[in-house]
């Protein structure tokens, strides 16, 4: 699972880097999930992109629950459950970043800035799951 995800974070890391630098983002306030999706549907261009993007944001979520729960029922080592267990927290805090920079109306370079920097963290918490799952 935590193969999987860190080769999903490359992905999620590519495509938020290709958004930020080529997405059109619609203007004005974003009124709901579905608002986001027709404002971003109205800007053409990069949307398909900006979708997927979000979408493997939910998937990675899924699977960092998934590495988090695995990491506690077969593992007795404190550093893999810390290590899963801060690697989820850097998805929440990506998923929040990107929740708020949405209904910011794509406005709040902050919360953009939180997703970047939480993926780094997740990235780096993923590979030391790794790390440690193989001294056990």
């Amino acid at each position: 699972m935590t193969v999987i995800n860190l080769v999903l974070l490359s992905v999620q890391g590519w495509t938020g880097d290709t958004v930020n630098l080529f997405a059109s983002f619609p203007q004005g306030a974003v009124n709901g999930i579905g608002g986001a999706l027709q404002s971003l549907g109205s800007t053409g261009g990069i949307s398909p992109i900006t979708l997927f993007h979000a979408m493997e944001g939910v998937a990675i979520l899924l699977i960092s629950i998934g590495i988090a729960v695995a990491a506690f029922r077969r593992s007795r080592l404190r550093s893999v459950r810390v290590t899963s267990l801060l690697g989820l927290l850097f998805v929440i805090s990506a998923v929040v970043g990107g929740y708020l920079f949405v209904f910011s109306g794509f406005l709040n370079n902050a919360n953009s800035a939180q997703m970047g920097g939480s993926f780094i963290g997740t990235y780096a918490m993923n590979f030391l799951v790794l790390y440690y799952s193989k001294q056990g």
